[in-house]
């Protein structure tokens, strides 16, 4: 039989490594989407285009126009479980407007699609890019939903009332802080795990049974 403080420590310690493991996460910030590389954003509500977060900031960067044919951009993003979306900041805006209308329309609802095009279909809207609207450098996220959003699959629509636009949004994400239940878990686990070398170190060899 083999010695049992050694297997049980050793799978203790493998639980350790595998449960901190999880937490590990790429925080540095990227272009998730690019028009002018990754090809137009979906232009039908019912299929927006998928676009895939990192914890970090993500950029996604498109461009709208409103005549000769209006442009809109449907993207859909998910936050999975133990993430947060704090923050659609918009880092860039641009317009061609010669009239001062320099404005867009943006909003999101819950879900993988848009039902239609109607303020019924969409779960809240702004204008963004010149005032009375909000600018470049603030939070959309806040004056769509009052704040962070968790876990879940929600969609977006942004589209151009005059000229042409070019935008960037910058989506933060987050990793949720631990409960205290688990941390107190992970920590026991890194404790056992920990003494569980301690023991393999003094176990003499003889100790082994064949």
């Amino acid at each position: 039989m083999r010695n049992r403080p050694h297997g049980m420590f050793g799978a203790v310690g493998s639980l350790v490594i595998a449960s901190v493991s999880l937490l590990g996460f790429n925080a540095e910030a990227a272009i998730v989407h690019n028009e002018a590389v990754h090809g137009d954003l979906s232009d039908d509500h019912a299929s927006p285009t998928t676009i895939s977060l990192a914890i970090g900031d993500n950029l996604i960067l498109g461009s709208t126009t409103h005549l000769p044919v209006l442009d809109r951009d449907f993207f859909t993003i998910t936050i999975p479980d133990g993430h947060s979306l704090d923050a659609i900041v918009l880092a860039n805006y641009t317009n061609t407007d010669a009239n001062g209308f320099a404005q867009s329309f943006f909003s999101w609802t819950k879900g993988s699609h848009f039902r239609g095009m109607g303020f019924t279909d969409v779960s809240g809207w702004i204008l963004i890019g010149a005032q009375p609207g909000l600018s470049a450098g603030d939070d959309l996220l806040v004056f769509l939903t009052g704040g962070p959003l968790g876990p879940g699959t929600y969609s977006f629509w942004h589209q151009e009332t005059e000229g042409d636009t070019t935008y960037t949004f910058n989506y933060r994400v987050s990793a949720v802080p631990l409960p205290d239940t688990l941390a107190l878990l992970l920590s026991g686990l890194t404790f056992l795990g920990t003494l569980g070398t301690m023991v393999r170190k003094r176990l003499p060899l003889s100790s082994a049974c064949p």
